[in-house]
This record gives C-alpha cells, structure tokens and sequence, in this order.
C-alpha cells in the first residue's frame, strides 16, 4: 500500500506541468475569478479493499468452516461533495459503501458457509491542488460501520416447518449464527482526479481503511464472549466518477 500511494504522488507530480500547459487552452467561460474551484457533485465509486482476512480464517479453520478468500472484496458505493467558499479548495461531502465474501461447501452432507458483509460511511473532508484540468487532492474520511459475519451449519437436505426451532435443549447439528460489530473507521487518501469536461470528473484514490470499537454481539441479542481479533484493516483503491458543476479559476 505504502508503494501505491507512493506511486500515485509520483504520478501526480510528473503529470501536473503537462496538464498545467494544456490551461490556456481549457478556459470555458464560466469561471470564478480568484476563489479557487467553485461547485460540486455526486457519482459512484466502485472500491477494491484489501480485506485483511487471515485472522479470520486461522478461526475458521479451527471450527472446520469454508474459509474466505484472502485477495480483497469488491465495495461499492456513492459519494457527494461540495466546495465551501470560505476556504478556496477545500470541498466536505459524503460518501458510503457496502459489499460481502461468501464461500458454501458440502461436507459429506451437511451443508456450511461462511459470509462477511462490510458497510460503512462518513464525512469526507478534503483539500484540492488544481493543475488545469488535473486534481491532487489529500484528505479522507472518518465515520462508522458494521462486519456482519454468518455462519450456517445444516443438513443439506428439505427442511419442514414443523423441524424448526425444537423446544428442547438437545444436540442439533443445524444452526445459523450471525454475529455484528459496530465501529469506528477512518480512511486516510490522496485522489488523482482529471477533469473530462466542466460537468464529469475521474478520480483514483489509494489510501488505508482502519477501524476500531465495538464490541461483537450474537444474533443482535447476545453479548459474544472471547471473540478473536480479526483486525480486518488493509489498504484500498477506488475508482470514482463523479457529476456536478466545477468552475475553476479564471
């Protein structure tokens, strides 16, 4: 992560004089005169997280549970924002997210998976270096979300209603268990953004998802006890197109 980030300022830094040339020939005529970008918008922002999930699975294994793939989840959500006024390049928005693992097996007959469904959203603050039509902006997010992670064990076969839920404290092989954490994340980025046109911009942003907090509940009714520490914190790369009004400086 800290090669990409890295990359991206290089990048960054190597492209801003070729953009920055290309100024006298971008001038629509609405600009406002002195105060920086004026404007905002809204769009998608499809992200590849790069889901910590070796701890996860460690635990797993030890209960006999599909494991989850280790190379990232796929997230996808919006995001909006706004430049303020007041300080000129500096924009506060919104954005949030959301995506989910799944693995299923057959073991002999009895039917298991494992699912993890992340979510989250925040405040986004971030301040913006304009070269043209090219952006540098650092900044990132703070809000909060959930992992929700489901466990199911069951014979693969028909079920009756009259089987489910028995009144008596007996052994039963079939179960499903869904355990929630809330908490707090925050997301350090630096986003290359090049503008297409007055109305559409795209952006690459490479920072690191962190998150703290919260303690794990069972089936959003039970405190969960001696829960391992996953530590699902990695790093991310988002694609971001985003529609609006933007007017730079004149």
């Amino acid at each position: 992560m800290r090669r990409l980030i890295v990359l991206l300022l290089l990048l960054g830094f190597a492209a801003a004089p070729m953009f920055a040339q290309e100024e006298d020939e971008y001038r629509p005529n609405r600009r406002q005169r002195g105060g920086g970008i004026v404007g905002g918008g809204g769009g998608i922002t499809p992200t590849w997280y790069f889901l910590n999930t070796q701890n996860l699975n460690n635990a797993l294994a030890e209960k006999g549970f599909p494991l989850l793939p280790e190379d990232g989840l796929f997230l996808f959500g919006g995001h909006g924002y706004a430049y303020i006024m007041l300080i000129p390049n500096l924009r506060i928005g919104g954005m949030g997210f959301g995506g989910s693992l799944e693995e299923r097996r057959d073991n002999l007959g009895l039917y298991q998976s494992t699912r993890l469904d992340v979510g989250a959203g925040g405040v986004t603050l971030e301040y913006v270096f304009p070269f043209g039509r090219f952006h540098v902006a650092v900044g990132g997010m703070i809000g909060g979300g959930s992992y929700t992670l489901t466990m199911t064990q069951a014979e693969n076969s028909a079920k009756s209603w009259g089987g489910l839920f028995p009144t008596t404290l007996e052994s039963n092989p079939q179960s499903r268990h869904e355990m929630n954490r809330s908490f707090l994340t925050w997301q350090p980025a630096l986003t290359l953004e090049y503008e297409i046109h007055p109305f559409i911009i795209l952006g690459l942003t490479g920072g690191w998802y962190g998150s703290s907090g919260g303690e794990w509940r069972l089936d959003d009714q039970f405190d969960l006890e001696e829960m391992p520490d996953f530590d699902f914190d990695g790093g991310f790369v988002r694609f971001g197109l985003t529609f609006g009004l933007f007017l730079g400086e004149n």
